[in-house]
């Protein structure tokens, strides 16, 4: 289990680790001739003193913690539903509850290495420079980490065999109005809540870093942009499982005689609402002409992530890879004061390649 997660995660761990683990255990400081020994070293390691000193810093790292656990029950789950894990129900049940529960610690223990390296480090510096109650609490929190997981996945082998799963069955949503472009959104209610809450609180985390780096510059459209595209980019998961969603269940839609404008609007429609509570907080949090732009800018780049997927088809990697270097383009397009230019320019961008895909498609 724990090799094959660290193989099938390869790039996410690249991506994530190797950016925080170079900042986190020690940062060069720049024209250090001004500085002390000892403001040297502190400077250092100040990233590393946030997580232990300062709510956002904690709240940053619990967060990492507890997303890097989702992502392993997310891997775990997928992986005993395979046809070479089918004899683990049988065998591992016939253990103890208690022994099952401590093989699952030793599993996730291995898997989460990485988390709790950074873990050890952070408590280790909070307490040489004086900080006690947070370093103290975080080892207590990753065991409990470990142990739910241990728990959970326990809990999950034992029901699979004891009886079959219950459907979930959401009866209140029977008699509510579900046009064609809204069958996604009672998707995520139905089975992609976790997935939903997760990218909202990473979009909230992107912005109040944002707020927390530029404090007095909340007006400037260039920070706008900036919030706009990093709660666009926090959503990446949700438009992938749409566009996997009308892939595997809404097929026949393709016989459906939707124009290409119908369809573009249809998404906007989706993604507005996915987008909804960001795009309130834009128009209410900032002045109303900069937030428009900020919340037009962020549904054009998630208009132009999603067909971004009809050219690179369900591949992941090449997926990520895209959207990254968009990113970096977009980031700096906006540091350079185009942040207007660039909303138009990706809802232009997002309706030629669905234009360009429905005319393959009909070619």
């Amino acid at each position: 289990m724990a090799n094959g997660f660290y193989q099938e995660h390869t790039g996410l761990l690249l991506t994530l680790f190797i950016v925080i683990f170079i900042n986190f255990f020690y940062t060069s400081v720049l024209n250090q001739t001004h500085l002390t020994e000892d403001q040297i070293i502190q400077n250092a390691l100040k990233l590393v003193i946030t997580t232990v000193s300062e709510p956002l810093g904690v709240v940053f790292f619990v967060s990492l913690c507890f997303l890097y656990s989702v992502k392993s029950w997310q891997y775990v789950t997928g992986r005993l539903k395979g046809a070479d894990a089918q004899f683990l129900y049988y065998s591992s049940t016939s253990l103890g509850r208690a022994r099952q529960v401590q093989s699952w610690s030793i599993v996730q223990l291995v898997i989460s290495l990485p988390i709790i390296v950074l873990g050890l480090f952070a408590t280790i510096i909070g307490f040489v420079f004086g900080h006690w109650i947070i370093p103290l609490l975080l080892p207590v929190y990753l065991i409990a980490l470990i142990l739910y997981s241990a728990s959970y996945y326990t809990r999950l082998i034992n029901n699979a065999v004891a009886k079959p799963a219950k459907i979930v069955r959401l009866v209140w949503l029977r008699n509510w109005p579900k046009p064609f472009f809204s069958l996604f959104l009672y998707e995520v209610i139905s089975k992609k809540r976790i997935t939903y809450a997760i990218t909202k609180l990473a979009s909230a985390i992107s912005i109040a870093l944002i707020f927390n780096i530029f404090p007095g510059t909340y007006t400037d459209i260039r920070l706008i942009g900036i919030m706009s595209l990093c709660s666009a980019v926090t959503h990446v998961l949700l438009i992938y499982q749409s566009s996997e969603f009308e892939l595997f269940y809404l097929r026949f839609a393709r016989n459906f005689p939707y124009s290409h404008w119908h369809l573009y609007c249809q998404q906007g429609a989706l993604y507005s609402l996915l987008l909804l509570p960001e795009i309130i907080w834009f128009l209410v949090a900032g002045e109303f002409n900069k937030g428009l732009i900020g919340a037009f800018l962020m549904l054009s780049i998630t208009l132009l992530f999603r067909a971004l997927l009809y050219r690179l088809g369900q591949q992941m990697d090449y997926y990520l890879r895209s959207v990254f270097g968009l990113f970096i383009f977009f980031l700096l397009t906006i540091l350079f004061g185009f942040t207007e230019l660039l909303a138009v320019g990706n809802a232009v961008a997002a309706w030629v390649l669905l234009h360009r895909y429905q005319y393959q498609s009909l070619g």
